[in-house]
C-alpha cells in the first residue's frame, strides 16, 4: 500500500461533503473561485487535519474525490463558489 491509497483511506469524507461553510478568504480573487478550487481547499484542510503535507499527493487525492464525487456533491461546491464570488 502506498502512501495515495493510505491517504484516501484516512480521508473523512464527511468533513468535505457537504462544504463547510469558509470564515476566512481561500483565495486573494473572489472572482477566481470555482468549486474545484474549494473542494481543494477543504482537502487540505482535511489533509492538515491528519497530518498529511505533502502538497502533490493533496492535489491527487482533491483530483480523486472530485471524480468520485456525486454530481449533488458537486454542486454543493459550486453553490458555495457562487456565494464566495457575491461577496
Amino acid at each position: 500500500m502506498n502512501n495515495f491509497d493510505t491517504l484516501l483511506a484516512n480521508i473523512n469524507r464527511n468533513n468535505i461533503h457537504p462544504p463547510p461553510e469558509i470564515e476566512e478568504r481561500p483565495i486573494r480573487d473572489n472572482n477566481r473561485c470555482h468549486a474545484y478550487m474549494l473542494l481543494g481547499y477543504s482537502v487540505a484542510k482535511e489533509c492538515k487535519r491528519i497530518g498529511e503535507f505533502d502538497v502533490i499527493l493533496i492535489g491527487r487525492a482533491t483530483n480523486h474525490l472530485w471524480k468520485t464525487s456525486t454530481s449533488q456533491e458537486k454542486g454543493e461546491y459550486v453553490n458555495l463558489a457562487q456565494r464566495v464570488k457575491s461577496h
